[in-house]
């Protein structure tokens, strides 16, 4: 494609679509690149908008600026990337046959675009309830416009109680927003049994829950949603059993899905997901049409299989890859990890690969190990506390999948981690990685090398109890300090102190019956556990310790 002047459009002005017209026209600014939008006002920094009604972001048109302070509009995109912006033109319809796009404005105006290459970043628009009507007062939070009215409503004592159906990455970020700065009664409602159901298992999920618990949010979990309406007084939730949850908005916050009404006009496949199906070159199955960003599937790097994985930083990484390609550059997109983090007031959540859930409707077997540690050396005077799950294939070693939170640094430890997992690295692989070590940056063992260790013991046949499976009916052997379990008791039934010095010269009055052995971080119990086995007594230990209940308040 190199070497004469070529015609390309771009269908969409975000993330994924200015980003390659941006990059192509630098790599071939004799090229026509044009974009159309059906926004007059594009290019806003989406993933900041909940930042913003959080108060986190004072200044709303920052997320419409460069780093250098430049408006990003029309002039901008035309004057500094030498690439044409048809805002406020909408793209009906395409004949791939005759490389043609029919556009039409506001005003009802039609124009036809020819191209030699199309490109679809037509993005991704909110998921709606079945049956959901249209009404002030139930809302997306998906635009600029969106972020504005809620603000507006805030900050004029119209908002007092919202209702945010979804606790995904959304609705948690909303939970804040709404809470945190401006007070307001806050019901979040989710219909699986834990909060960031397609980012966490359960076990991480309910430290979330109770950071969420703890800021006086509503959660109710469980709760599947029936019907809403809404009129000019209250907004309606009707869920499953009959009750009514009502509030002075309702947000909709229960996904994405791909706008794909262009690509089938153009006669391209869409994969299993329902987005657009694209291969590593991003090519889909009609020649000459294009397509990146939330509108594309790609493929996940554990299974092979497609994936819709609507992320920002997926969505620029693709737009540059395509504008290689269409350069004549020889480029590729890779399988992804689905790595992504977020904020929960005060707890830092992030995960990459694959859930328990995932890997197993994927028809992989999977096993999980949990710690807690520090994000830094414990002694350090600022250090914070993190907890790791790391999931695992048994007859492979090849790790799945890891998932942390807490008030620590967990975002390095899954950038880390999804590079490993893209390498198809094993437990061996994680227990040997390197890391920049210095008591104020990370502990002597990182904490992702210590949860390797820990499943590799498990291979060995010390085996952790999840942290919500710890009941009464068990007997409980708590190897603590009498400090350390006089200051933060274990209240159930059938508990049996013993100190871990104690125990290594003898098991005592201990029988051969199962036992589960506690401590505050699980390290020292599973130490014991090794003991009492070699002993002939039947143990297993908590695994992620009495700190993981705690963080999930488990105990309380």
């Amino acid at each position: 494609m190199t070497g004469y002047k070529r015609n390309v459009v771009v269908v969409g002005a975000s993330a994924a679509g200015l980003r390659c017209a941006s990059r192509l026209a630098r790599l071939q600014p004799t090229w026509s690149i044009r974009v159309v939008e059906s926004r007059d006002t594009f290019s806003w920094a989406a993933c900041g908008l909940p930042y913003v009604l959080s108060g986190d972001i004072s200044d709303p048109e920052a997320l419409h600026r460069t780093n250098d302070g430049a408006t990003r509009d029309s002039a901008y995109f035309t004057d500094v990337k030498g690439i044409e912006i048809l805002a406020g033109q909408r793209a009906e319809d395409v004949d791939a046959q005759a490389r043609t796009l029919l556009v039409r404005d506001a005003g009802g105006a039609e124009r036809i675009l020819d191209w030699d290459e199309l490109v679809l970043a037509t993005g991704a628009a909110p998921r709606p309830l079945p049956g959901q009507p249209e009404h002030p007062r139930i809302t997306f939070f998906h635009t600029h416009e969106d972020m504005k009215a809620l603000h507006a409503d805030l900050a004029g004592g119209k908002l007092r109680h919202a209702v945010i159906i979804g606790a995904g990455f959304l609705g948690c970020e909303l939970a804040e927003a709404f809470a945190a700065l401006w007070g307001a009664e806050v019901t979040l409602l989710e219909s699986a049994p834990a909060p960031l159901p397609g980012l966490l298992d359960a076990e991480v999920g309910a430290i979330v829950a109770a950071a969420l618990r703890s800021e006086d949010v509503d959660l109710r979990l469980g709760a599947t949603v029936e019907s809403i309406d809404a009129d000019d007084e209250r907004v309606r939730i009707r869920l499953a059993g009959g009750e009514i949850v009502e509030g002075d908005v309702a947000v909709v916050a229960i996904g994405v899905r791909p706008e794909i009404e262009l690509a089938a006009a153009a006669g391209v496949r869409l994969g299993p997901t329902g987005a657009v199906a694209v291969d590593e070159r991003l090519a889909t199955s009609t020649p000459h049409v294009w397509a990146v960003g939330d509108a594309a599937e790609t493929r996940h790097v554990l299974t092979g299989r497609p994936v819709h994985v609507p992320l920002g930083s997926l969505a620029n990484r693709q737009g540059r890859t395509l504008a290689n390609i269409l350069a004549g550059r020889d480029d590729a997109f890779p399988p992804v990890a689905g790595a992504c983090a977020l904020r929960v007031f005060d707890l830092n959540v992030a995960a990459t690969g694959l859930t328990r859930a995932a890997a197993a409707a994927a028809g992989l077997e999977t096993r999980s190990v949990w710690i807690t540690a520090h994000d830094t050396a414990d002694y350090w005077p600022e250090s914070r506390e993190i907890a790791i799950q790391l999931s695992y294939r048994p007859d492979t070693r090849q790790v799945t999948g890891v998932q942390a939170a807490g008030e620590g640094e967990v975002a390095k430890r899954i950038d880390t981690a999804t590079q490993l997992l893209a390498q198809g690295a094993t437990l061996a692989d994680f227990t040997h990685l390197e890391h920049a070590y210095a008591p104020p940056y990370a502990p002597a063992l990182e904490p992702l090398a210590v949860a390797a260790m820990v499943a590799e013991n498990l291979e060995d046949g010390i085996e952790p109890l999840a942290p919500e499976d710890l009941a009464d009916r068990l007997r409980i052997l708590d190897v603590r300090h009498a400090s350390e379990s006089g200051a933060r008791p274990l209240e159930l039934d059938g508990v049996t102190h013993l100190s871990l010095e104690s125990l290594r010269h003898g098991s005592g009055d201990l029988d051969l019956q199962p036992w589960v052995v506690v401590c505050e971080r699980g390290t020292r119990s599973a130490e014991a556990v090794r003991w009492l086995r070699a002993r002939g007594v039947a143990a297993t230990y908590l695994g992620g310790g009495l700190r993981w209940r705690s963080l999930a308040s488990l105990d309380e």
